[in-house]
């Protein structure tokens, strides 16, 4: 499979495109794909009916024409009217057909981006960009309003390449999309139960944002819930696209890169703070996951 994340450095060199960082992209397919036939870029319905598996977030916007494309082999087809398609990490992507008129906005957000969030919006992405069964969905006039107007915010904040602190900027815009999204799905399926799954999913991610510091292990976790780690597993990973310990892992690299950017305490400090059993085993686990080191990470992360 190809790790369709690797376009990332390329579309960013694109004028067409507004991103920062190889953390989040925006563009209209129409101005990308004629950007690339000016460059001469080889990027047609061929090379894209090979499946890819995503390592980041794809959300698209779909306003005009039509495309049938397969999410994890299931085929779907999205034609007349404005629809949302999102596509999470670990998904398989493969075009099988579009229209000539074929337009929509694009955005990709890296699952670092995403996780990124998760420091301010208390655990809510999960819900709403993890799941496959949210894979197409049809907008309403409203919605695609909406939609239209946090693209362009979005674009705005990103194009501003003169202010430093346009990523966190973005982040603050992006967390008012998924709010907004939230809303929009409440207000529509009003009479829509939460699933068991979703409880407990829930219940999981408050009791681990509140324990991480001290707490690495899903026994732990499950056992606070009364449950079997093996059902704590299948739960989350139904809910969320990843797994328990992953999203236990996330919090302690997130705070870890938060400890190592905005605060003076030693490698040593940070690893007793997040209960490691020594400094070594903490340096391992940091670039198991984050690909260099914490002292790296501290000096050009």
């Amino acid at each position: 499979m190809v790790q369709y994340y690797e376009w990332m450095p390329f579309v960013e060199k694109l004028n067409a495109v507004d991103g920062i960082d190889g953390e989040i992209a925006v563009f209209t397919y129409s101005d990308f794909s004629r950007e690339c036939k000016q460059r001469g870029y080889v990027i047609n319905a061929e090379t894209m009916r090979t499946p890819h598996k995503l390592d980041f977030f794809l959300i698209i916007h779909k306003f005009a024409g039509s495309v049938t494309l397969k999410i994890n082999m299931e085929e779907y087809h999205v034609g007349e009217g404005a629809h949302m398609l999102h596509v999470a990490p670990g998904q398989i992507v493969s075009l099988e057909s579009i229209t000539p008129d074929f337009d929509a906005h694009v955005m990709i957000m890296s699952s670092r981006f995403i996780e990124s969030l998760l420091v301010f919006m208390n655990n809510f992405v999960p819900w709403r960009f993890g799941a496959s069964r949210l894979a197409v969905k049809p907008l309403s006039e409203h919605e695609s309003k909406m939609s239209e107007f946090f693209v362009s915010s979005v674009r705005y904040v990103l194009s501003d390449k003169n202010n430093p602190y346009r990523l966190h900027a973005t982040q603050h815009v992006m967390m008012a999309i998924f709010y907004a999204s939230d809303k929009l799905v409440e207000i529509n399926n009003c009479d829509t139960v939460r699933t068991n799954a979703d409880v407990l999913t829930k219940q999981f991610m408050e009791l681990v944002k509140e324990n991480f510091r001290k707490e690495r292990l899903l026994k732990f976790y499950s056992d606070k819930m009364c449950i079997t780690s093996r059902y704590l597993s299948r739960v989350v990973k139904e809910c969320t696209g990843s797994s328990a310990s992953d999203w236990i892992e996330r919090y302690v690299v997130l705070e870890a890169r938060a400890l190592l950017k905005s605060t003076n305490m030693t490698i040593q400090q940070i690893s007793d703070e997040l209960n490691f059993p020594s400094q070594t085993f903490f340096g391992k686990y940091f670039k198991r996951r984050v690909g260099m080191s914490p002292k790296e990470y501290r000096r050009v992360g």
